[in-house]
């Protein structure tokens, strides 16, 4: 994302041409932005630019390059050949980038892809920069970038080739369910789909990601399409994902509910998706839930759902 996408103007920072390499960077308090929308991404890197320049810093602009999101996107910051107000003795010399993350906040593998391919295309001919991969503790006596991120630092995880991810198991498994028999909908009232058959034959509910036994959790990317029909005219319909916990009774609660689309139909039938990216806690699953607000029961007629996944 550019700092015209951001609505920047160029950077009046002074001019450089930094060539030693990329310092990694982090924010020093949990933002939680991986079990957020993209756009709270966007909305922190405004805010950020917004406190570097104000009356406490009073820099010229934000002090780093870039920042890599936990969404796996790149959003400029100073850029190119540019002066930073990153990391001193280091500023002029080195770019910056920040993945806004806290000492909790998980590093995703999407994160670590953006970081990789930021770095790839500082190494192109027109800015050939080298390779090397440092953090900001590197230059002076601090915490940044937090010690999960220096880990990858020092283990040479973010000096790898794009399209790997963290971990030696790089592929993302895959589940794809797809539910054809009608699902009766009451008003008011949440339903979990229950989805007729995965790719692989088996049958069950929608328990997406992990099951008990996969004890350490997941980072996934659902992307879901349901059909809805017999909605009143005019009446809401809804969809989210929801993440459950063992109740301690051999059941299940609600442990998160993941933020809520609410698609317009027109004559009674609704055909929407939804999709969202998240880090899944320890023996936790996954399911789609459903909810209409009209007067009559309506009914989900069918629907898919593909999972990518990586276990920790």
């Amino acid at each position: 994302m550019s700092r015209s996408d951001l609505g920047w103007g160029s950077s009046p920072a002074e001019q450089a041409n930094p060539r030693s390499g990329l310092v990694i960077h982090y924010d020093s308090s949990d933002q939680n932005l991986a079990n957020k929308n993209h756009s709270s991404c966007v909305t922190y890197w405004r805010n950020t630019r917004s406190f570097h320049t104000g009356p406490s810093r009073g820099w010229a602009d934000i002090g780093y390059s870039w920042m890599a999101c936990p969404h796996g996107y790149v959003l400029e910051g100073r850029g190119l050949y540019r002066t930073q107000a990153a990391q001193p003795g280091g500023n002029s010399s080195h770019y910056s980038c920040t993945l806004a993350t806290g000492p909790s906040d998980p590093i995703t593998p999407d994160q670590i892809n953006a970081v990789r391919q930021l770095r790839q295309w500082l190494m192109e001919p027109d800015t050939s920069i080298s390779g090397k991969v440092l953090g900001h503790r590197d230059f002076i006596s601090t915490s940044c970038p937090g010690d999960k991120a220096y880990a990858l630092v020092k283990d040479g995880t973010f000096a790898k080739a794009p399209g790997n991810t963290e971990g030696d198991d790089d592929m993302p498994s895959h589940r794809r369910f797809e539910k054809d028999k009608a699902q009766k909908l009451e008003p008011g009232s949440w339903a979990s789909l229950a989805f007729d058959k995965r790719h692989d034959g088996e049958t069950g509910e929608f328990y997406a990601l992990v099951g008990v036994e996969e004890t350490k959790g997941a980072y996934y990317d659902i992307s879901v399409g349901v059909t809805l029909e017999g909605l009143d005219s005019g009446a809401e319909a809804q969809i989210r994902l929801t993440e459950y916990e063992p109740n301690g009774d051999g059941g299940w609660k609600v442990a998160r509910n993941r933020p809520i689309d609410s698609p317009v139909h027109v004559g009674g039938r609704a055909h929407f998706t939804y999709s969202w990216k998240g880090n899944l806690g320890e023996g936790r699953r996954v399911r789609v839930r459903v909810a209409q607000y009209g007067k009559v029961e309506a009914q989900v007629t069918s629907a898919t759902a593909d999972v990518f996944y990586w276990k920790r």
